[in-house]
């Protein structure tokens, strides 16, 4: 007979992929920009990061889009982010 944890693994990790990719995401942008974005201020739906900032952060996270997105995908392998908007 399985023990109840068995059967409960898969649901410990459920929901922490989203807090992973956000946090990993604006300790890359801390690194590239030295800004601090907060965790309420992004949103990830089908790979596609949307932040909601000032337009000025905007302009500057288009700049270095390409640049944060690499690390990003190192960080946490090539399927987890596809776009910044």
């Amino acid at each position: 007979m399985e023990k109840i944890s068995f059967f409960l693994e898969r649901f410990k990790t459920l929901g922490l992929d989203s807090l992973l990719i956000k946090q990993v995401f604006v300790d890359v942008v801390k690194k590239n920009l030295n800004i601090i974005l907060p965790l309420e201020d992004l949103d990830i739906k089908n790979g596609v990061v949307s932040v909601r900032a000032h337009s000025a952060l905007k302009s500057e996270l288009r700049i270095k889009k390409t640049v944060i997105l690499e690390e990003v995908s190192k960080i946490l392998g090539p399927t987890k982010i596809s776009a910044l908007r």
